[in-house]
């Protein structure tokens, strides 16, 4: 073997090792389930979650060939005619600018609801998420068995805060009254 300016040795394979063999020892315990199968690509709950990415894919298919189409007659109207002056004005749209500006955001809506359609759908076919029960138990395998415990400690400590806080606050509101000594 080449060892390039060092010098190496390796063990022969025909003396026997002068180490006694390790004993089979058992594997570390694993705290952690090991992943579940995931079913085949055309099983029914697969299909579910394919179907609603196609569903959200089409949509935002439909809804971009609207803008497309609303894009272009907007730009057709303000395109003059071929047999127009070249010494007037290009005729303006004939609709409101406030009417165009609500048509913009109906599609740009309808384009992000589609996209977001298609990518919950994709998201849940990539994470194997069928239903909100999958959801809630593939949440609560990352966050542990304890769920969300609070520090109690913590919590007292910010109660004590708030409360000094809220009396400091009290005494610098109220007014200092003068005091009127009798004579």
């Amino acid at each position: 073997m080449w060892s390039f300016g060092t010098t190496m040795t390796m063990a022969k394979d025909s003396e026997p090792s002068p180490e006694k063999p390790l004993p089979p020892s058992q594997p570390p315990e694993n705290t952690i389930p090991p992943p579940q199968p995931r079913p085949p690509i055309l099983s029914q709950r697969s299909l579910k979650q394919l179907g609603l990415f196609f569903a959200g894919a089409g949509f935002l298919s439909l809804s971009t060939v609207i803008t497309r189409r609303a894009v272009a007659r907007q730009i057709n109207v303000t395109i003059p005619k071929f047999f127009q002056q070249s010494n007037r004005a290009v005729a303006k749209t004939q609709s409101d600018s406030s009417l165009i500006a609500f048509e913009a955001l109906s599609l740009a809506t309808l384009n992000v609801m589609g996209f977001g359609i298609m990518t919950t759908g994709g998201l849940s076919w990539a994470f194997d998420i069928s239903s909100m029960d999958d959801l809630r138990r593939m949440a609560r395998r990352h966050i542990g068995p304890d769920g969300g415990r609070t520090d109690e400690e913590a919590e007292r400590e910010i109660e004590e805060w708030i409360a000094k806080f809220m009396r400091k606050d009290q005494k610098e509101q109220q007014p200092n009254l003068p005091l009127n000594k009798e004579n």
